[in-house]
């Protein structure tokens, strides 16, 4: 097996990583071994029978219309507030009101939110405090906001279960 699982991984702190055992280089974080253990079988699958994603998997993502308006919130909170997000934060908020998204970008999301979401106790993030509303909180609304990480969370779980059942399949007729 060219990929292995590491739980200690200094670039994976608080997940499992997917490592490509030739170099040692982190593929992805996943939240759970079951995720990561998917990706490694849809690697292998792809590397052992030259899959290749089809063009309609990748447009078939499309965000939630409370994704949409979290992302235009984003968007016009950093014009008023001129704070709050980057300039990639900006693309996705760009990238979900369009309305199509790739996988690789729904797992960029599943990892922004998992990174930003201690955000969500700073002083101004909630409706009523003081700096409302925050960096973070306008910075999260740029990614489609709480709808947005469920989504992408959701996403992720469904097609880690279709991989794995995929892997399972060649592997039985292999």
């Amino acid at each position: 097996m060219p990929y292995r699982i590491e739980t200690n991984n200094p670039e994976c702190p608080s997940g499992y990583a997917v490592v490509k055992e030739s170099d040692g280089s982190l593929i992805f974080c996943h939240k759970s071994r079951r995720e990561a253990k998917a990706q490694i079988a849809a690697i292998e699958a792809s590397e052992n029978h030259n899959e290749a994603p089809t063009p309609e998997r990748a447009d078939s993502y499309k965000p939630t219309q409370e994704m949409k308006a979290e992302a235009r919130r984003g968007l016009e909170w950093r014009r008023l507030y001129g704070r709050g997000g980057t300039e990639i934060g900006v693309a996705r908020a760009r990238d979900i009101i369009n309305g199509a998204l790739s996988y690789d970008t729904v797992l960029r999301m599943r990892s922004y939110f998992a990174r930003h979401e201690v955000d969500k106790q700073g002083e101004g993030f909630s409706p009523n405090e003081n700096g409302y509303p925050s960096a973070g909180r306008i910075a999260w609304a740029l990614w489609g906001g709480d709808p947005g990480k469920v989504w992408a969370n959701k996403i992720i779980s469904r097609e880690s279960d279709r991989m794995l059942a995929k892997a399972n399949t060649v592997g039985l007729h292999s």
